[in-house]
């Protein structure tokens, strides 16, 4: 847990004192950042739940979504963002990766990012994006050392998608495909496995993140009861080259890390990689007979898997 205690939090949250959560924070210092080396899982938390923020040090997602937008009412957003930069500061031994997804920038974005700014979160994840300029909007407003992370879910997005992901500081996007759907004007049950359009979908959001060197995350699947499906689904993307799905439920983290994990075949691959590449100092890229063309990007990916394999070890 991260609090032993959560009663002097609780009766500031029954006041609404957000002054009091303020003053809790200060002086708590800044946690480490955390980078997984392989990123399958990222689960969703709405930041205005505490025994759930209590359990961020507990978790086993790779990545942690504090949420701010969706699920959490209008009236609680300013809660929340407290919550979210008090359990942050306290989070000392926490090991996700932490993302904080603001509201839109026009719906109170742009004062939580400020906010957020010093907090440092490791990502912070900007919703309801339509073109380039508010990805440059949100660029400058996100303080240099933090990362910005996407969620691709309207019909302008989706257009402009290649023209999208034109920073180096864009480090993932997650795939929204209900409000996507919703913003077309597409029916909800598009949803399902075998439906060709949502292979459609997925394909094209895989194609074009991996293209700019970006992180793409599969949609949530709402139905977190039903985890034999939310299996299928992960054992499905795994097959379309995906590697991190977003998940809303420890037992929906649990499936995709198993999923996702690397195999056996790509571990020794990896080994390989690694033992060639690193077998000349000066080494910048090399053709293998087997391996193929081997360069530093491919090697840092086999570095990754390597690390994520002794993770779980």
């Amino acid at each position: 847990m991260v609090f032993a205690d959560l009663d002097t939090i609780e009766s500031l949250v029954k006041k609404g004192d957000l002054d009091g959560i303020e003053r809790l924070r200060r002086g708590r210092g800044q946690r480490a950042r955390h980078t997984p080396p392989y990123v399958r899982s990222a689960l969703m938390l709405s930041a205005h739940r505490l025994r759930h923020l209590n359990r961020l040090d507990e978790l086993e997602a790779d990545v942690v979504v504090l949420n701010l937008e969706d699920g959490v009412a209008a009236s609680l957003k300013p809660l929340a963002l407290r919550l979210a930069g008090l359990f942050l500061a306290e989070a000392k031994r926490i090991q996700s990766k932490t993302v904080v997804r603001v509201n839109p920038l026009d719906a109170g974005g742009r004062e939580e990012i400020a906010y957020l700014n010093g907090i440092r979160p490791d990502a912070i994840r900007i919703p309801k994006i339509k073109t380039a300029a508010d990805v440059e909007e949100a660029l400058e407003l996100v303080e240099d050392t933090i990362a910005v992370h996407l969620s691709i879910e309207t019909k302008e997005a989706w257009e402009n998608l290649g023209s999208l992901l034109f920073s180096p500081r864009i480090e993932a996007c997650y795939l929204g495909v209900l409000d996507l759907f919703a913003s077309m004007g597409l029916p909800q049950r598009l949803v399902h496995l075998h439906n060709p359009t949502m292979h459609t979908v997925m394909t094209r959001f895989l194609l074009k993140c991996s293209a700019a060197g970006v992180l793409p995350v599969s949609f949530v699947f709402q139905e977190y009861r039903d985890t034999e499906t939310f299996e299928n689904w992960c054992l499905l993307e795994r097959k379309m080259g995906y590697h991190a799905k977003g998940c809303i439920s420890p037992a929906q983290v649990e499936i995709a890390n198993r999923v996702f994990l690397p195999s056996q075949e790509e571990i020794e691959w990896a080994r390989r990689v690694v033992a060639l590449f690193e077998s000349d100092a000066e080494c910048s890229g090399f053709a293998d007979e087997e391996l193929g063309f081997i360069d530093e990007p491919i090697y840092k990916n086999a570095k990754n898997l390597l690390q994520m394999a002794e993770k779980e070890a």
